[in-house]
């Protein structure tokens, strides 16, 4: 059994989405001065790898801790669209060699390659899910929806919100900022574990997420 790790480092000063609280770590109690370390996290809740709940975008949706762990641990594959360009829409036609597993799955991840560029501003400027996709996930029962860059819509030019609207009323979560899909195979069946914690009625939440494969 091979284990990888998805997630990216917390750190002080972390590229966070445009507005969104910066990242601030803090030293509380040191060793020369306390005998022990503790550190305070000042963190926003869409920090670096994450999953969104619903009551991100939808009024009254439920909060991140309302799920069961289940819900996050799941059978998924991973769709390549790394050649797509800066700002480009991932189209339908990208899911047609992929729709024979998508319908076997609980999560389908999208490989855009840009995670290499987290922590820059060409990291803004990631591809993007179009309406038609989001709805198409929908009609296939996926339960997770990831990426590894920002938003599942766009950063750089945020017109409309269509996969987190189409996706998140529909009960399926978003995970973002994901890493290291470049060692996935794409459209081979992972399992998936994108376990949130337990913060109250919130609407997204930090993760270590990784895969396992065999």
């Amino acid at each position: 059994m091979k284990i990888i790790d998805l997630s990216h480092n917390i750190i002080n000063n972390l590229q966070v989405y445009p507005g969104d609280p910066e990242t601030k770590i803090r030293k509380h109690c040191t060793f020369d001065k306390d005998g022990y370390m503790v550190n305070e996290l000042s963190i926003s809740t869409h920090c670096a790898t994450h999953i969104d709940a619903p009551n991100h975008f939808i009024k009254d949706g439920k909060g991140i801790d309302e799920y069961p762990i289940s819900k996050f641990i799941g059978k998924g594959i991973v769709i390549d669209v790394s050649y797509k360009k800066e700002g480009e829409i991932i189209n339908l036609e990208e899911l047609k060699e992929y729709k024979n597993n998508i319908c076997n799955v609980d999560f389908v991840i999208f490989r855009t390659g840009f995670s290499k560029y987290f922590n820059s501003e060409k990291y803004i400027h990631h591809p993007y899910l179009s309406k038609e996709v989001a709805l198409n996930l929908i009609q296939n029962n996926i339960q997770i929806c990831g990426i590894d860059a920002f938003s599942l819509d766009s950063t750089s030019n945020p017109s409309d919100w269509a996969a987190h609207d189409n996706l998140l009323k529909n009960d399926i979560l978003i995970v973002e900022n994901l890493n290291n899909l470049d060692l996935l195979k794409d459209n081979k069946i992972y399992e998936f574990h994108f376990v949130a914690l337990k913060l109250n009625k919130l609407d997204a939440s930090p993760i270590r997420a990784f895969a396992i494969d065999g």
